[in-house]
């Protein structure tokens, strides 16, 4: 496992779909959104399927809005449709948000928990994973941060992962001005699996896949 994963999360993929719930802080960030998406239609059968709610989705461009006010409605709203055409499984509905779950640390987190449960994830992926910790145990689903998840996929399942890898090296390759994808991640908050991803596009190159 990836130095600074904690020691509790050492858990295997189990066999069948791994269903990944994406929090709105994760579906915020281009660079995490589209290695998870990727990601996953690279999975193939079985594979991972991504999951997120209606609220999730809210959040997300609500929070998109804000940053970038003069988005003309393909950057904002046409995101949203663009991800559904792409994952029309993924929408959770119908969760009761229970008493119980107002009791954590932010208490707008509720839906969230409510949401990846009622979804049958097996994973709950957000960036504010503090404020999730007091419901650790509480839930069928482990609850990790984006790294940590991107870590475990790209050891569970590397083909995919390089399958992803290929598809950005092929996107990106054709715009000059672009971040380099290493640098990418780490600025959305992922160091180890840039890492990981740096060594992997280091053995492409060096066996002449790309």
């Amino acid at each position: 496992m990836f130095a600074g994963i904690r020691s509790h999360r050492v858990v295997a993929m189990r066999p069948g779909a791994t269903l990944i719930f994406l929090d709105a802080n994760v579906l915020f960030s281009r660079t995490l959104r589209d290695w998870f998406a990727l990601i996953s239609k690279r999975s193939g059968a079985n594979g991972i399927e991504l999951r997120w709610s209606e609220d999730a989705l809210v959040e997300w461009l609500y929070n998109l809005r804000r940053t970038a006010p003069g988005k003309n409605d393909s950057g904002i709203g046409g995101l949203r449709r663009n991800l559904e055409a792409a994952f029309p499984n993924a929408l959770v509905s119908g969760y009761v948000v229970g008493p119980e779950l107002l009791e954590g640390d932010d208490k707008f987190d509720a839906h969230v928990l409510a949401a990846a449960d009622h979804g049958c994830a097996d994973y709950l992926v957000t960036d504010n994973t503090s404020d999730f910790a007091p419901f650790k145990d509480a839930f069928g689903y482990e609850i990790y941060d984006s790294d940590e998840m991107l870590c475990l996929i790209l050891e569970r399942r590397p083909d995919a992962v390089k399958g992803a890898l290929l598809d950005n090296l092929a996107y990106w390759s054709g715009k000059p001005d672009a971040k380099d994808l290493v640098e990418a991640l780490i600025d959305a908050g992922a160091p180890q699996f840039a890492d990981g991803i740096k060594r992997l596009r280091s053995a492409l190159a060096m066996s002449g896949k790309y």
